[in-house]
């Protein structure tokens, strides 16, 4: 599988954190992962805890046929640190095995309003908006705006070196079937300016940090679906 679709399939998860109250309940969970209805991938979430920090892994690997083009598996890993009375990042870090060239680091400095990034590289800083979030940390702004009963929210977001202004709406409500079980999920929308692409995630509203199906969708490309198959709680 090339490896822009499995990076993609690591940034499919992202965004900010508004004043917190949320719980955060560790798990580890399996996905399936899809392309054009084709099972390309697996992929593996986790949050957990580690001290003062909350960290979010994700490994992702293509299978079958599409292992022939790409057997590397691609890491991504969101740390939390409770600052100000908010679950803020802490750091990012994403890497491709046998491939320097993929390693990416960023480091968030909430006192001074700066950000570390190591990216394609090269090192430089960028100053950092008031509240920011990546693609783990999006559920935490999904399960904000549920608790405090918001069909929008406008954000900053950091992809890929770079932080761009993105908005998430809570667009409806939908039916999902997994492992042969009907599940009512909430469904919210996901964009950025300058960007085509769209994500959607789907929760059911009791855990709203746990996505149960995340779709990427983009015109003229075949869209990116990851697929809950297993959950245990920690």
């Amino acid at each position: 599988m090339p490896r822009i679709i499995i990076i993609i399939l690591l940034a499919l998860l992202a965004i900010p954190v508004f004043a917190i109250d949320i719980e955060l309940n560790p798990y580890q969970a399996s996905y399936a992962v899809y392309r054009g209805g084709l099972n390309v991938a697996i992929s593996e979430l986790s949050l957990e805890q580690s001290g003062q920090y909350w960290r979010w892994r994700q490994t992702s690997k293509a299978i079958g046929v599409y292992a022939l083009f790409s057997n590397k598996t691609l890491y991504r890993e969101t740390t939390l640190l409770l600052y100000d009375k908010q679950y803020r990042i802490h750091n990012i870090l994403l890497t491709e095995e046998g491939d320097d060239g993929g390693y990416e680091n960023a480091r968030f400095s909430w006192h001074d309003q700066k950000i570390d990034i190591q990216y394609k590289n090269q090192r430089y800083i960028e100053t950092m908006p008031a509240e920011i979030y990546d693609s783990h940390s999006i559920h935490l702004l999904s399960a904000q705006m549920l608790k405090q009963h918001l069909q929008t929210s406008e954000f900053s977001l950091y992809n890929k070196g770079k932080i761009k202004k993105s908005y998430l709406n809570l667009i409806g409500e939908s039916t999902l079937e997994i492992n042969q079980k009907s599940i009512e999920v909430l469904v919210f929308e996901q964009s950025s300016e300058g960007s085509s692409a769209i994500v959607r995630f789907y929760y059911a509203a009791e855990n709203p940090l746990l996505p149960l199906k995340i779709e990427r969708i983009k015109p003229k490309k075949k869209t990116i679906i990851m697929l809950l198959q297993s959950v245990e709680w920690r």
